[in-house]
């Protein structure tokens, strides 16, 4: 964070505090909604036209734009005999602006919640026998204010943490998971083999997402970094659910597909966030790849599925059955 929350704050809990010590309700209150009026007017508006400024985009034909316009001011800087990288300077200061102020917005709402919960004992301490009903009713609607300004503090979160989501993490994880495309799913013994020795996708994606989100580990509070590995492993499993729907599959392509639980199982170190949940469709959808023959599906459907609840429709089913090895007659023919 930046110093700013921690001045603010210092200056909010000490007029606070002052008033406080008057030992009068009004004079109290009176305080508590200007500092509140402060915090939610002024203080917020400073952090969301930071917010709204952006995070700087970094597709790959961004970086390529980037990389362009680098080497062109280079080389025009070296002609005239100096050297100049404000340019690239300037992307990098927006981008470490942009997550400083995510990480002030978050300890704003928490500092609100803190400052409420802190004025409630020393409310109770200090007006707990002269205070009138009436009085007290006051008290508690000023401390209810904080609570609806910390919500807005958490607003503001979501709606930066979704622009980072939409201008750094989305377009550079989506074409990774078309990648999945450019691979043979119609494979026999030997590519299977050399599959299994040399991991043809999911190894280099894991690498890819530890790059991509090493950045934001560093930068991000614990708190809105595990937020944002949230809304990626959902962009993952939602995009890997659609390509995985456009492949064509063999039988060792099925299998083969399995190695999808091992990205699974790295992204649940990364986050505390339950995440099974999210891949339980492209969990069922690799079981019915792994399928010897069409009709083994009625062994986990239906009153056979025990404690299994099928995400998948039963046109998905079929959809993902349509394997290059099962014939469209047999699948038709499915009661499902």
């Amino acid at each position: 964070t930046s110093s700013m929350v921690d001045d603010c704050f210092y200056i909010v809990k000490k007029c606070i505090s002052r008033a406080l010590s008057s030992s009068n309700i009004d004079c109290l209150c009176a305080m508590i909604n200007h500092a509140n009026i402060a915090l939610e007017s002024d203080f917020r508006e400073v952090l969301l036209n930071k917010l709204r400024q952006g995070f700087p985009a970094t597709t790959l034909q961004d970086i390529q734009r980037g990389v362009s316009s680098a080497v062109s001011l280079m080389q025009s800087s070296l002609q005239q005999g100096k050297f100049n990288t404000l340019g690239i300077e300037s992307t990098e200061n927006a981008k470490a602006a942009f997550l400083v102020t995510l990480n002030n917005v978050e300890a704003c709402s928490e500092n609100i919640t803190t400052l409420k919960r802190n004025l409630e004992n020393d409310c109770s301490k200090l007006f707990s026998q002269g205070a009138a009903a009436g009085e007290q009713a006051k008290i508690e609607s000023c401390l209810s204010d904080l609570v609806n300004t910390s919500a807005k503090f958490k607003d503001l979160l979501q709606e930066g943490l979704s622009e980072l989501n939409t201008t750094a993490v989305k377009p550079q994880v989506k074409p990774w998971i078309s990648s999945f495309l450019s691979i043979s799913h119609n494979i026999e013994e030997e590519e299977f083999n050399d599959y299994e020795a040399n991991d043809p996708w999911v190894q280099q994606l894991i690498v890819n997402l530890e790059q991509l989100m090493g950045e934001f580990k560093v930068a991000l509070s614990p708190v809105i970094y595990d937020t944002l590995t949230g809304l990626m492993t959902s962009l993952i499993s939602m995009e890997m659910e659609k390509t995985a729907l456009k492949c064509s599959f063999s039988r060792l392509g099925g299998l083969q597909f399995d190695e999808l639980r091992s990205l699974v199982a790295y992204l649940t170190t990364v986050t505390t966030w339950t995440i099974r949940d999210k891949f339980a469709r492209l969990t069922q959808m690799a079981t019915i790849l792994n399928l010897e023959r069409v009709t083994e599906i009625l062994d986990y459907w239906g009153p056979n599925s025990g404690p299994l609840t099928w995400r998948l429709t039963p046109a998905e089913v079929r959809q993902v059955l349509a394997r290059i090895d099962f014939r469209s007659e047999d699948i038709k023919r499915l009661r499902l």
